[in-house]
């Protein structure tokens, strides 16, 4: 039982939803047999059926809960915005800052590494989208070098993508 109750376990179980579901239905049965062990068997089932009716609502309210905010619609309204990205490249961090405007252009600076020199650059362009999904759209980005790239997109929140295909979040943040 002390094996049980040591702080990391009890730190493990309370990081999932359903850690802390089994977290109480251990500790329901700790206190139904420290409690009721010299009851009577009516009053053991009575005082248990009633902690099984709370454990098992709370449950439900844990497993049940919705996010208090909705994942956004994918919409062009929705990428206009100062998105950043912090990634790592074949061992080499780097990252970028681009302001996606309603009008269709972009512009900002990106880390690139030339001849094994690092430093930002202002980058211009066109963007374009396409929804794939409630959750999910295709932007494409046209350069004024002419050059193009092309991303895949599910929609975390408000303030969050993955880019599926690359495997990396960019975040909203403030102009």
């Amino acid at each position: 039982m002390e094996k049980l109750l040591n702080a990391e376990v009890i730190r493990a179980a309370a990081s999932s939803t359903l850690g802390t579901l089994s977290l109480m239905c251990l500790i329901l049965g700790i206190v139904a047999l420290a409690f009721f062990r010299d009851a009577s068997i009516r009053a053991k089932v009575l005082v248990f059926a009633m902690l099984l009716l709370g454990v098992a609502g709370f449950g439900y309210a844990i497993l049940n809960q919705r996010s208090s905010s909705p994942i956004p619609e994918a919409t062009r309204q929705f990428v206009s915005g100062r998105w950043q990205v912090e990634q790592k490249v074949a061992g080499i961090e780097g990252g970028s800052f681009i302001d996606y405007s309603e009008d269709g252009s972009f512009s900002g600076r990106q880390e690139e590494f030339i001849n094994g020199k690092g430093g930002r650059v202002q980058v211009r362009g066109s963007w374009d989208f396409m929804k794939l999904a409630r959750d999910q759209f295709r932007l494409t980005l046209t350069f004024d070098n002419g050059n193009q790239w092309q991303g895949t997109f599910r929609v975390l929140g408000y303030d969050r993508i993955h880019n599926i295909d690359e495997n990396y979040d960019a975040v909203r943040v403030p102009r």
